[in-house]
């Protein structure tokens, strides 16, 4: 009986690491070929029941001198810091330090309208607070200046209130910059040192921290607005300061598995305490979470956008899977990616970016000059049945069709669509480049 059972569990384990490694080719071969098409420029850890089934870096940590990403490179990670300052403030309720429903005027008891909003709207994005992101003022900074904490503040605190508290939803970076306060006002201590002993070092996330500017590692990638076939961008990195507790986190693949690991475990936090973050309030967001369903399974995330930095971070609890997706390019595609390769974990079917055949009789729908303002204009034309675009003079570069609407360019992170007020011709376009979208209309 015992031989029976040895070899059930042998046959099981080497059914399950074929899986594994076809899974693996296939997360790969995708990878690869976003890779090729500069929509992915990073790096990737898949972990699934147990195992790592990838673990590899795609392109380039540094361009200009050809270093190779790695599973070790570390990026900026920005809006994964939410789920840190959020697991900091859970873990203060569990010790009776706070509660969710403490009001904003029991820590500043000045702050407009202060006794309506609690810390679960904070938490939730739900608390009509001002977005500090659309404030000219903080562009001006060009997020590469130190801000000191009275500076960020008087970015938001007396704008208008865009909703009542908790009746809407609108995603707010000025409600985690003042969880991050409220940590330090609770533990007396600044809301960086208080991460990395509640959660860093118990975690041995030994490459992760708050100051990427001032990082000493050979590790460090370098972030880049712009990857592409005629065209490399360098950014400058943002300072700590200017995201703080919503998006000062550096990390990399490694570390944020051992996030995954904690959280899997409870070691930070209760399971319970997890589950009410994984509850969504609004809009599909619970605290730092989004949460929805696909093949019938919970999925938690969170992404993460700074000049030069995109990140994914993916969790199917109930499966004990989890995707890690870190780039050093802007990347409008990265959330596809990550749903994509969730395809093949459960053998769904997906479709990467494949382009149709556009009737040549049609192209010229598409034809003309499009100006978005007195600076900047797209021209398309077409060469030998092949649609072409120019960019404000730039080099020309061809644009395939995903659908009658949708373009996308094999040179670089660029996509375009087309609207029209007819039948006969297409009179809009929008171009999505990097962090930008602009619009424009057909003058010839």
């Amino acid at each position: 009986m015992k031989k029976k059972i040895i070899l059930l569990l042998v046959l099981f384990g080497i059914v399950f690491t074929t899986q594994s490694q076809e899974k693996n080719q296939k997360i790969d071969s995708l990878l690869i070929s976003y890779s090729k098409i500069y929509r992915f420029n990073g790096t990737a850890l898949v972990y699934r029941k147990g195992k790592v089934i990838l673990e590899k870096g795609y392109g380039y940590q540094d361009i200009n001198n050809n270093v190779p990403n790695t599973s070790s490179t570390i990026f900026q990670v920005g809006s994964i810091t939410k789920q840190f300052t959020a697991t900091v403030i859970l873990k203060l309720v569990e010790d009776n330090k706070l509660t969710l429903q403490d009001r904003l005027t029991k820590y500043f008891p000045d702050y407009p309208r202060g006794n309506e909003i609690t810390i679960a709207h904070l938490l939730s994005h739900t608390s009509g607070i001002y977005e500090y992101f659309r404030n000219p003022e903080y562009h001006i900074t060009k997020s590469e200046k130190p801000l000191t904490k009275e500076e960020r503040i008087a970015l938001f605190k007396d704008k208008a209130m865009d909703f009542n508290p908790g009746t809407a939803f609108s995603y707010c970076n000025s409600g985690y910059e003042l969880l991050g306060l409220i940590i330090e006002k609770i533990t007396h201590k600044p809301y960086e040192q208080v991460v990395r002993e509640m959660i860093l070092k118990p975690l041995k996330m030994k490459n992760s921290g708050f100051d990427f500017i001032g990082l000493k590692s050979n590790l460090k990638a370098k972030p880049y607005t712009m990857y592409s076939k005629n065209k490399i961008i360098e950014s400058i990195p943002w300072d700590s300061t200017a995201t703080y507790s919503a998006g000062s986190m550096y990390s990399n693949a490694k570390d944020l598995y051992l996030w995954n690991e904690g959280l899997l475990k409870n070691k930070i936090i209760k399971k319970s305490t997890l589950e009410n973050a994984y509850t969504p309030v609004l809009n599909d967001y619970g605290y730092a979470w989004w949460i929805e369903t696909l093949y019938d399974k919970r999925v938690v995330s969170h992404g993460g956008n700074v000049d030069g930095f995109t990140s994914h971070f993916i969790r199917v609890p109930e499966d004990d899977i989890c995707i890690v997706l870190l780039n050093n390019t802007y990347n409008h595609e990265i959330e596809t990616i990550g749903n994509f390769i969730l395809a093949i974990l459960y053998n769904k079917p997906y479709k990467e970016l494949n382009e149709i055949k556009i009737p040549n009789e049609d192209l010229k729908k598409y034809v003309g000059k499009y100006e978005v303002n007195s600076e900047y204009s797209i021209l398309i034309s077409c060469n030998n049945n092949q649609l072409v675009a120019q960019i404000n003079g730039e080099p020309k570069f061809e644009i395939f069709a995903q659908n009658l609407e949708s373009f996308f360019s094999k040179e670089e992170d660029l996509r375009m669509k087309f609207k029209s007020d007819n039948s006969t011709t297409y009179n809009k376009i929008s171009i999505f480049r990097g962090l930008n979208t602009k619009r424009g209309v057909k003058v010839e």
